[in-house]
């Protein structure tokens, strides 16, 4: 893989599923991690320069839900978009999805095309996220530079070089 290939961790419990988008996001040049289960999408997320989240919502243990809320609560990983994959057709579960901070959905059966326009889509934002965190932090830098020669400035004993 090229180093700036995106990172797409996908999360399902069913393998079929997880070979079926390994294989969509692998021949379209993403890299995939894949992970079984909430535990271990949350312990790869964590291991992983991740740049976008598949997530099944109907998962033992840990649900998609409440993996998505983590990930939306740490702020290391707020800024990676998690998708939801749902077979859940009901208002309430995109509202639940929307309110643990999922930037979109998408309904099982996946459509191939679907998964790959947004995919780029949300790629796309992140990168302009990035970048303007970049900047932010830069300017925040430069700021910061700024204050604390303005304070150690001492007009009485300046020295002229």
């Amino acid at each position: 893989m090229k180093p700036n290939t995106p990172k797409i961790l996908c999360v399902d419990d069913d393998p079929l599923n997880l070979k079926l988008l390994d294989e969509l996001l692998a021949s379209n040049d993403y890299e995939v991690i894949k992970a079984k289960d909430g535990e271990a999408a949350l312990k790869a997320i964590r291991e992983n320069a991740v740049d976008l989240v598949l997530l099944d919502v109907m998962m033992p243990k840990i649900d998609g839900f409440e993996v998505c809320r983590r990930i939306k609560e740490d702020e290391r990983l707020r800024n990676i978009p998690v998708v939801m994959i749902t077979a859940l057709a009901a208002k309430e579960n995109r509202i639940k999805g929307i309110e643990m901070g999922a930037e979109d959905f998408i309904s099982k059966p996946i459509d191939p095309g679907e998964i790959l326009a947004r995919v780029r889509m949300l790629l796309k934002m992140k990168r302009m996220n990035d970048r303007l965190n970049h900047a932010y932090e830069a300017i925040n830098s430069i700021t910061t530079f700024g204050a604390a020669s303005i304070r150690s400035f001492d007009p009485l004993n300046f020295v002229e070089r």
